[in-house]
């Protein structure tokens, strides 16, 4: 098995990669040197000079980090349970013709070095959202994706990556902290969970035009 990466590696990483991406990079040259001058030691929330916020638009803690060793992900042994009667963990989403366990589709790996291996732009609007959510069921991914994408974009909803794929963001993990307890603000698109990364807010009473609940296109 391969060593896991430093936190000064991830650092020249992620200025390697910011300066790749030009002047707007998100991490200056500056806060990189800064942050590899200093000495790794116990200390309190005072001594945080940085919070560094990625965000990735639609993408769930599961999608990115269910195969994660030592998170909350596909092996969490306190996953909710379906509620028909199944036993089965919510990880298996009922109502895929043909799948395991009586119609049920787990969690699969998105392969990225093999060709096709790609997701699609798959349904994630505030209606539909909630269908999935099913009042804290969870268990209408699949039936509705497939309602609402098809029989071939619908299942891409339990794909994940690895490692190997994400490799950067694996590194970012590995050297600082990863919150496995990580849930979208809204369940709906992009706009209104960008306005709750701003001000916490979407303007629920729709006194100032709101509620946003869509993104503008």
């Amino acid at each position: 098995m391969s060593r896991l990466i430093t936190r000064r590696e991830a650092l020249r990483a992620g200025a390697a990669t910011g300066g790749a991406l030009g002047a707007g990079a998100l991490l200056s040259n500056s806060l990189i040197a800064r942050a590899l001058a200093a000495a790794p030691r116990c200390g309190s929330l005072g001594d945080i000079e940085h919070v560094v916020i990625l965000i990735q638009e639609n993408r769930s803690f599961d999608h990115y980090f269910g195969s994660y060793r030592g998170v909350r992900g596909f092996a969490d042994p306190n996953v909710l349970k379906l509620n028909d009667g199944s036993g089965l963990s919510v990880f298996a989403q009922p109502g895929y013709p043909g799948g395991f366990d009586g119609d049920h589709l787990y969690p699969f790996h998105l392969d990225t070095y093999d060709n096709g291996e790609c997701t699609n732009d798959i349904d994630h609007s505030w209606g539909p959202q909630h269908t999935y959510w099913d009042s804290g069921k969870l268990d209408g991914f699949v039936t509705g994706h497939l309602a609402a994408d098809g029989s071939a974009n619908g299942p891409l909803t339990m794909g994940y990556y690895t490692r190997k794929a994400l490799s950067f963001y694996y590194a970012l993990a590995d050297a600082f902290t990863i919150c496995d307890g990580y849930h979208c603000s809204v369940i709906g698109p992009t706009d209104p969970n960008r306005l709750y990364s701003m001000s916490a807010w979407l303007d629920p009473a729709g006194t100032q035009g709101g509620p946003i609940l869509s993104t503008s296109t």
